[in-house]
Formats: C-alpha cells, sequence, structure tokens
C-alpha cells in the first residue's frame, strides 16, 4: 500500500519537472543561464538615473502632474577623459558633466524636430561566365593581321603591370605567377548606409536636477545626469537673463544657506550644475557649482586660482541656464560587404564591415549677469579616491541679488569716490592673518 501511494507522487513531481525545464526551454526569458539566451548589460550610472524616475514614477520626456501643469525629463551621458590618480582628475570630472548635461539638452532640441535624411545602396554582382584569353578576344575583333593586335597587347601588359604594382607584386613575375596572384569576383553585395540629422533651437531653463557619478581608481569614469525643464523654470531663465527682480513663486522655506549642505566635502565634490531652490520668500533662485583642479598640488598660488576658475564655471552654468543656443548634427556611414571570388583555381569568402560616426554638438550663450553672489568656496581634498584637490565654487543667483546690485548702482553713480594707495613694498610674505573686522552697519 505504500508501494502504491509512493508512484503516484514520483509521477507527479517528474511531470512537474519536465513541465517547468519544457516551459523555460520553449520561452528564453524563463531561461536564467547567460549562456543560453540574452542578459542586460548595464551602465552604473545610467542604471540609478533609471531606477531614480522609476522610483518617482516620471518617464523620460513629457510628465503631467495631476494639477495638469507639466515637466519635461531629459538624460544625458558624458566620460571622464581621465583616472582618477591624474592632477587634472577635477577638471575632467566637470567637463564629463558638461558633456552629459549638454547631451541631456540635445536630446530635448532634437524631441521637438530633427531633419533626418537616409541613403541606402545596395549593390550585388556575380560572374560566373568562364574566363576568355584576352589574345584570342583581340584577335577575334581586329585579327592577328593587324597592326592593332600588337598595340593592343603591349596596352593590356602595361595595365596589368600597373595594377601589380599599385597591389605590391612585381611586374617582372612570370605569367604563371601572375595568373595566380589574380582573383575573379565571382558574386559580391554591398550595403551602403549614409545618414545625417539636424536640429537646432534656444533652450531656456534647464536644471541638472540629480547627478550621478560612477568609476573604479585607475579607471577611467562617467557621469549621467537627469535634467528637468517646466515652464516655470522658463520663467525664472528669462527673470535671469533680464535681470528682473520678478520671478515665479514656490513655496516658501529655510533660506537657501541653510539647505543646502556646505559641511560635507562628499557632497559638494558630486554636486554639479546649476539647481534651483525656493528661499525664505517663496522666490525662486539659483544655485551653481563649479570645480576645478589646480595645476600643482600644495601650492597656495595655483590653488587660488583653481578657486577663480570654479567661480567663473559656475557663474557661466547660471548664463546657460538663462539662454542657450543647441545646434546638432550627426553623421553615420557603414558598409556591409560580402564576396566569394577564386584565386588560383580556389573558391574563398571575404566579408567587411565599416562604420564611421560623428556627433557635433555647438553650444553657445552670452548675456551680462547681474545678481549674483559667492556663497563660497571650497578647497577639497579626498586621498581615499583622488590625488589632486578640488576647489569647488558655488554661486546663487536671486532677485534679491539683482535688487540689491541696483542700489548698489544708483547709490556709486550718485556719489564720489577717492583714490587711496597702499605701500605694498613693506609687506613680507608671512603665515595668513586676521584683523579687527569692522561693524556690518554699513
Amino acid at each position: 500500500m505504500v508501494k502504491l501511494t509512493k508512484f503516484p507522487l514520483i509521477f507527479f513531481f517528474l511531470m512537474l519537472f519536465v513541465s517547468g525545464y519544457s516551459s523555460a526551454e520553449d520561452n528564453p526569458d524563463l531561461n536564467p543561464d547567460p549562456e543560453g539566451g540574452a542578459v542586460f548589460v548595464s551602465t552604473p550610472t545610467r542604471s540609478e538615473a533609471e531606477n531614480l524616475l522609476k522610483a518617482k514614477g516620471w518617464k523620460k520626456g513629457r510628465n503631467e502632474r495631476q494639477d495638469g501643469s507639466y515637466f519635461y525629463i531629459s538624460i544625458g551621458y558624458g566620460e571622464i577623459s581621465t583616472t582618477r590618480d591624474d592632477k587634472m582628475i577635477h577638471d575632467s570630472r566637470y567637463n564629463a558633466f558638461i558633456e552629459a548635461f549638454t547631451e541631456a539638452k540635445s536630446n530635448y532640441v532634437r524631441a521637438m524636430g530633427e531633419q533626418i535624411t537616409k541613403e541606402v545602396s545596395i549593390k550585388t554582382y556575380e560572374n560566373l561566365m568562364p574566363d576568355t584569353m584576352a589574345e584570342d578576344a583581340i584577335n577575334s575583333a581586329v585579327g592577328t593581321d593587324s597592326g592593332e593586335f600588337d598595340k593592343l597587347k603591349k596596352l593590356i601588359s602595361l595595365k596589368f603591370d600597373s595594377a601589380l604594382k599599385k597591389e605590391g607584386y612585381n611586374p617582372e613575375l612570370a605569367d604563371a605567377e601572375k595568373r595566380a596572384i589574380q582573383e575573379k569576383i565571382l558574386r559580391s553585395r554591398e550595403i551602403n548606409t549614409f545618414a545625417t540629422a539636424a536640429a537646432q533651437s534656444m533652450v531656456e531653463g534647464f536644471q541638472s536636477y540629480r547627478t550621478y557619478e560612477g568609476g573604479k581608481k585607475g579607471e577611467r569614469g562617467s557621469i549621467t545626469v537627469v535634467a528637468i525643464w517646466s515652464p516655470k523654470l522658463k520663467q525664472l531663465a528669462k527673470a535671469v537673463y533680464s535681470s528682473s527682480t520678478t520671478v515665479p513663486k514656490g513655496k516658501a522655506k529655510k533660506p537657501i544657506k541653510e539647505q543646502l549642505i556646505l559641511d560635507d566635502p562628499n557632497v559638494l565634490l558630486a554636486s554639479f550644475g546649476v539647481k534651483m531652490f525656493t528661499n525664505e520668500l517663496g522666490n525662486m533662485v539659483l544655485v551653481s557649482y563649479g570645480h576645478a583642479s589646480p595645476s600643482f598640488e600644495n601650492d597656495p598660488g595655483a590653488l587660488s586660482s583653481a578657486c577663480d576658475m570654479a567661480e567663473s564655471k559656475a557663474k557661466e552654468n547660471i548664463v546657460t541656464f538663462a539662454k542657450e543656443q543647441i545646434v546638432f548634427s550627426s553623421m553615420r556611414r557603414e558598409t556591409d560587404k560580402i564576396e566569394t571570388f577564386e584565386r588560383a583555381g580556389m573558391e574563398a569568402n571575404r566579408s567587411m564591415n565599416g562604420r564611421e560616426f560623428n556627433d557635433f554638438i555647438n553650444s553657445k550663450s552670452a548675456m551680462k549677469l547681474e545678481g549674483y553672489n559667492i556663497i563660497g568656496t571650497y578647497p577639497i581634498r579626498n586621498t581615499a579616491l583622488y590625488n589632486s584637490t578640488d576647489c569647488v565654487a558655488v554661486v546663487q543667483w536671486s532677485p534679491e541679488g539683482v535688487e540689491g546690485a541696483n542700489i548698489i548702482k544708483k547709490d556709486m553713480s550718485s556719489s564720489t569716490s577717492s583714490n587711496s594707495s597702499t605701500d605694498a613694498s613693506k609687506q613680507d610674505a608671512q603665515s595668513t592673518t586676521s584683523g579687527q573686522t569692522s561693524s556690518d552697519d554699513f
């Protein structure tokens, strides 16, 4: 009785196993063996960006909110051109961010309208006719008694020798060797593709919402940027461009300096581009980050120059946020060819695949920037990752800054200034010190 109950159970589990195995074989998606089917390959920074969109329920392109408003998301990718032990690593990281951010904006421009052209040519050739000796053909055409016979034979010989020279062969080879070298194309198929794409537009109000950076020590890394545009950001961009004190409103929050993470060097090292915040008055403002490496380590002058460059880069980010012209063009040429040929009585095959690709993005911005202030410059060293110091500059643009600049210009233009000079020749190089600070009631 025990044996009778075992057999149905064994049969049941055996059928379940066979059924599961057949199902996995029929459907490659259920086969976990990498050698048995395709697998996804991920780029760490790109994957992080995609995961962010999934977590927030966003998608690349246009996103609609419940209140009817919308925003646009674009993602760009940049390559860090050097390894972490290079002294210019932080400039390279910043340039990779610029590449990624500009690519994200160019993807938006292309989505708005792109002129695409494509040409494809397919050539097929077959020649299975038996070879005919050149002299027989000439003889049939002009006859051996004609003086043209010898002229044509000589001309063919010269042409053949010239072709051999181009291929690197000795024209003095024996006739049998020359015949062995000769190839006869029996069949060939060639596909040529030529494609171009172009797009151009003004871009206003793109911010770098989130930046992801990845890469191992000793290897070149990458940066991926999630860029966001919205009608409100475009209004803010117009205010920046026109130096207006009227900006879109948002929910009032803490003062900007209290919102920023300025006491964590790791966060500052990883912050790039322009980001929008709302201040304690509910006004939308911009905060921009610039990065630069000193040309020489442990050199105060080189570090000071790096901080100056970082400030310039941060201000340039605000300018490109306000108004930027993006021009995109792309060219791709591909060749796919296969030939069956005969040489020395033997048939053989050869194939060739070639590709030429040229992607070009041009960005141009120009304006008078008013209303900014330098929040701070922060020299940071992380010896666990980099052999070079990074000077991070943080710059803010706000309508209050524009208003303050207007007041100063007005006061300066209505007052007289006196020139004063300081005798610097008596000052010796020494460690930095600070004297008493005047009252803030100025």
